[in-house]
Order: C-alpha cells, then structure tokens, then sequence
C-alpha cells in the first residue's frame, strides 16, 4: 500500500507544474478560433494560417507568482509581432488574477526581441502574479528571439 501513495500523489499533480499543451479553447483565446495547429515540438505549434504559439512553460518554470509558475501561450504571428498572450492553467488565486490579465496585453505589437527588454509596470493588488508574468515573458522572448 505505500508504494502505491507516491505514484498517486504524482498523478494528482497542482496545475501548472507540468507543461501545458495547447488546445482549442486556447487558440480560441488567442483569438484565433477554429484554427486547426501542429505541434513543432512539446512547447511550440504552428496554425493553419502561419501563426506559431509558444508556450512559457520551458523558460519560466521556475519563476514563481504568489502560488506557483503562471505559464503562458505567446502567439506570434507571420510578421514576427505578438499578436497575443493568455494565461495557460494555473494555481494564482482566480479573484487577483483578473487583475492582471489586462497586463498580457502590454506585449501585442513587440517583436519577441523588444518583447525580451520590455518592463510594463506590475498591477497594484496582484504585484506576484504581475512580476511572475512580466519575468516569465521576458524569459521567454529572451530565449526565443536568440
């Protein structure tokens, strides 16, 4: 019976401590609904209409908001500008992490190399979740733009 507790408690893993994978209801929030995706790799996929969705999870995994990583999904589109960002499953307390979803719109228009550099100022009342988010970004688009 005690070798079976581990192996239950690995499989009731809190969300956001394994990779998120892409999915509709995703790209629905990217705003690209009905968009049918491949995946090049477990962190990056390519829609039918040339955009290339990237997830964070690599590159900001272990950079901590108040309760956890908050991993995201950065769409890119053809001209190489993000056209959005949305917060994949995550353990932020849903009633401040509202708060700061306006913050994933500070990033549209960049290149994933002025993405990199950029700071936008945290949100006052969710300053762990913003600054988790703004770092996690940067990472990513640090990595990506190289």
């Amino acid at each position: 019976m005690l070798l079976l507790l581990p192996a239950a408690l690995m499989a009731q893993s809190p969300a956001g401590t394994s990779a998120p994978k892409l999915t509709s209801a995703y790209v629905k929030m990217l705003g690209y609904k009905g968009q049918s995706f491949k995946a090049a790799d477990a962190a990056t996929w390519t829609l039918k209409n040339g955009v290339t969705v990237y997830s964070t999870y690599p590159y900001g995994k272990n950079i901590r908001g108040y309760m956890g990583p908050t991993p995201l999904f950065i769409a890119v589109d053809k001209t190489g500008k993000i056209s959005n960002i949305v917060a994949a499953k995550n353990q932020e307390s849903p009633e401040f992490f509202v708060y700061v979803k306006p913050l994933l719109k500070a990033w549209n228009g960049k290149t994933l190399r002025e993405a990199a550099h950029f700071k936008p100022d945290a949100v006052s009342g969710a300053t762990f979740s913003s600054d988790a988010i703004i770092k996690t970004v940067n990472a990513t688009a640090s990595k990506l733009s190289k």
